[in-house]
This record gives C-alpha cells, structure tokens and sequence, in this order.
C-alpha cells in the first residue's frame, strides 16, 4: 500500500475524533528527506495548536505502525485559503467560488480552466470562465483543482451589471 494511503488510514478517524476535516495529503522528497504534509480543515479554521496536537497524536500513530520507512519530516496545517478541492463534497461546498482546474487531456487545446466552480452535477464538475462560457468535467478527468484567491472578483461582477445600478442592486441617484 502507497505511504500517502496508509497515512491517511491513520489520520483520518485522528481528525474524526477531534472534529477536523483531512482535506488533503501529500508526500514529496526534499533531497534524502521525505517530507509528510497533511491538510487539516474545521468550521470557523484550524489554529496553530490545534495542527501541534493533531501531529503530534498522529506522529506517534505512524512510529507505532512503522508505516513511513526512515526518516521523514510530519507538517501539519490548514490547506490556506487556496485550498485544493479534491472531491465532489468539495465541489458541492465551494461551488460559486473561482477555481484553477487541471485535466489530465487536453480539451479545446486546454489542460488548465479558470472561472466561477459549478456542479456537482451527475459525477461531473464545471467551470464558467469569464468569458462566460462553461466547460464540464467528469470528475476522474480533473488532475488538480484549487480554490484562487481573486481580489478583482467584486470589480468583474460589478462591470457585468446592467449600468443604472449600484452594487446593493438599488438606483443609482
């Protein structure tokens, strides 16, 4: 079994118990170190302590299992506010927000997709780029997606309002 997926087995009903959500894992190599990353989630965001106990509890649950060969190095934290979405739950959960989403075939001579995050819908996901356009995915199609932080958002809806309204959606005098 692959390291990420025993991790995981071990984490998961860690962050259960203690009412986090584990939105991601990652494992990657930095020279002769390995390095552990596990994304932790909770309403309301996880706090410097609560990622300190949670890896300490589950550095210990991976020593006792001996599940990561040698040395590696645990970090613990919250996915940040570009959070990687990695399921359909996810999906469901952040839909309406802008999203970067990347295939793994190219479509339309595209493998990345930008815009407004839309579905679930029958097991697929959308995009609606800027342009207005929507683009759907089944989801095994999706390699990577993440929330983007967008500082302009308010500008776009703003010019894509009819003139002789203000943003509260009154006249404007």
């Amino acid at each position: 079994m692959e390291v990420r997926e025993e991790v995981r087995q071990l984490a998961e009903p860690l962050a259960e118990e203690h009412g986090y959500e584990l939105v991601d894992i990652e494992q990657a190599s930095l020279g002769h170190h390995r390095v552990i990353r596990v994304y932790l989630d909770k309403p309301g965001g996880v706090t410097v302590d609560d990622c300190a106990r949670f890896s300490r509890r589950l550095a210990d649950a991976m020593d006792m299992n001996q599940i990561v060969p040698g040395r590696y190095h645990l970090e613990v934290s919250s996915p940040g506010l570009e959070r990687p979405i990695r399921t359909l739950d996810h999906v469901q959960r952040y839909a309406g927000q802008r999203i970067n989403l990347q295939i793994n075939e190219a479509r339309d001579g595209r493998r990345r997709w930008e815009g407004e995050l839309l579905g679930p819908v029958d097991g697929r996901a959308g995009v609606r780029t800027d342009e207005g356009d929507e683009q759907w995915f089944e989801w095994a199609e999706v390699r990577a997606a993440r929330l983007v932080v967008d500082p302009w958002a308010g500008l776009r809806r703003d010019k894509a309002r009819p003139s002789g309204k203000t943003s509260r959606g009154g006249e404007q005098r």
